[in-house]
């Protein structure tokens, strides 16, 4: 049994309850705990105080993840293109979904038009839409990260809090973040952080849509989000990511960073088991 004390409370796990041990970086664990896990096949993943991985103890036998990294590097070198052509069929529905939100709520868009593009005609389409659905003081004309205007400015320090979750639950799931189906391989590149995160994006996106259209401002100095507003942005983002959001043909809404993590799961169990994804489809 694995026992786990926090001042005078104690409370009795069995290692059949345990999927994997997260360990935080104000947390022991004794070597007896840790051979416990490892002779279950349970995964121990160590977190930085900002609850990043950094390190992953492994058992010296074959494992879920190591079954599961395995089947990634042959699905990319097989050149399966079937997970990434997924990814971004249900990007581009979630934007389209995204568009429609806006429509039904009387403010008009061409969300119609998104269906059936390829993704770059389907991005440009897109994001001109976005430009219309935000204030004219925002001077926002195309998605461009390297564009000094706020809802640009927003949308990269609003990604990069979505990539840190998608990246731990990547990990946790087995998945290795930096071979990707979709972004190029590159040393140091956390490609299927990017692939897995188009999905989501739409999301984010109209978090910050609704946040810019109720007066939310950014202040920029030197070409920088002053602390005061990356605070604020932070607290929008996370809030967000923490509502229910429902997905097409699940009928038990969960929160955004539930989501991900359940599909981050999925996704290493069809890489793991050779079968289709299902990706994340969203219903606004």
């Amino acid at each position: 049994m694995f026992v786990i004390k926090k001042g005078d409370n104690k409370v009795e796990v069995s290692p059949s309850e345990v999927d994997e041990i997260l360990v935080l970086s104000s947390s022991l664990i004794s070597t007896k705990a840790l051979m416990v896990a490892l002779s279950h096949g349970i995964d121990v993943i160590f977190l930085d105080s900002r609850e990043n991985p950094w390190g992953i103890l492994l058992p010296s036998v074959v494992t879920v993840t190591v079954k599961t990294k395995k089947a990634q590097y042959e699905a990319v070198l097989n050149n399966d293109t079937t997970y990434g052509e997924e990814i971004i069929k249900c990007k581009i529905f979630n934007q389209h979904i995204h568009l429609k939100y806006w429509t039904r709520s009387g403010i008009k868009t061409d969300y119609k038009e998104l269906i059936g593009r390829d993704e770059p005609t389907a991005a440009r389409i897109y994001w001109q839409n976005i430009a219309l659905l935000l204030p004219k003081d925002i001077h926002f004309d195309e998605r461009d990260a390297d564009s000094a205007d706020q809802f640009n400015m927003a949308l990269n320090y609003s990604y990069a809090i979505l990539y840190n979750r998608i990246f731990q639950y990547l990990v946790i799931a087995g998945l290795d973040p930096y071979l990707g189906f979709v972004h190029k391989d590159r040393p140091g590149n956390e490609s299927l952080v990017y692939d897995f995160s188009e999905m989501f994006k739409p999301y984010i996106d109209f978090i910050l849509v609704r946040a810019f259209r109720e007066g939310f401002r950014l202040k920029i100095k030197d070409g920088l989000i002053d602390r005061e507003s990356r605070s604020s942005l932070a607290r929008i983002v996370v809030k967000g990511m923490d509502d229910k959001v429902k997905e097409e043909n699940d009928h038990n809404p969960k929160t955004l960073v539930q989501a991900i993590r359940a599909h981050a799961v999925k996704l290493a169990s069809s890489i793991r088991e050779k079968r289709p994804y299902n990706g994340f489809k969203l219903v606004l």
